[in-house]
């Protein structure tokens, strides 16, 4: 007692600090008092429903296996009714996929709240693009859908080049092509001889020109300065002088 209250301007009862145990078919009746007693002029009768939101869902997820799984496990308190159904969702850039497990679940004997909680071991594929994982609880009568926060997963970095590996395959192709490039240049220079003997000819007509030019310069006489000087003057002597006939 003294849960109750009641407005008296749009008559209406209200039961306060509500229970579980409050749920179910509740009788109204109105009397009007008379001098002869109590005389009931209306009844009317009402289920009440109780619900008791659960706590959001705390999801945990463990290191990866061997195998490419992934323990997942998810819990929520303190809620009413029983939950219809908990499931893991994984969710990727084209696609959702559910996992839905045997829902464990416990009930308070006094306060008559259920603690609900899944627990499964999933197989996840490589992870290529971003993944997101996210646990739901789904409730009755309202199949009100409570989320947990999200978990992503995001892809690997792809791992370094092997240099190495690289290289011991690219050496034997890259020798390969260095001897044939060797080889097809000596052919070449095989099937051109004239280019060359040529190139030999010239070289030796230079050498033979300026051996015979230097023959010249030394066998020419140089003449003295006496000889040239005489020949200056006889130049300039008149051709009426017979002097300058003679030496």
């Amino acid at each position: 007692m003294g849960r109750t209250s009641f407005d008296w301007d749009n008559w209406t009862l209200r039961l306060h600090n509500i229970q579980i145990k409050d749920k179910g078919s509740y009788q109204c009746f109105i009397h009007h008092k008379k001098p002869k007693g109590l005389v009931s002029i209306y009844q009317m009768s009402s289920d009440l429903s109780v619900l008791a939101n659960f706590s959001q869902p705390v999801m945990s997820i463990s290191n990866i296996t061997e195998n490419l799984s992934r323990n997942l496990t998810c819990s929520s308190i303190q809620g009413y009714p029983e939950p219809k159904k908990m499931s893991f969702l994984l969710k990727t850039e084209n696609s959702t996929i559910v996992y839905d497990g045997d829902m464990q679940k416990s009930q308070d004997n006094v306060t008559e709240l259920y603690n609900v909680s899944i627990s499964l071991s999933v197989s996840l594929p490589e992870a290529t693009s971003n993944m997101t994982i996210l646990c739901v609880l789904q409730t009755e009568p309202m199949k009100t859908q409570f989320f947990s926060s999200p978990y992503y997963i995001a892809p690997k970095d792809p791992p370094p080049p092997d240099y190495i590996s690289w290289i011991a395959t690219a050496a034997p192709a890259l020798i390969i092509v260095c001897g044939i490039m060797i080889g097809c240049k000596q052919k070449k220079q095989q099937q051109q001889p004239g280019v060359s003997r040529e190139c030999e000819t010239i070289k030796m007509d230079r050498e033979e020109s300026e051996q015979i030019k230097k023959r010249v310069e030394i066998h020419v006489p140089k003449r003295s300065d006496e000889e040239i000087q005489c020949v200056v003057h006889s130049l300039k002597i008149p051709s009426d002088d017979k002097s300058a006939t003679h030496f």
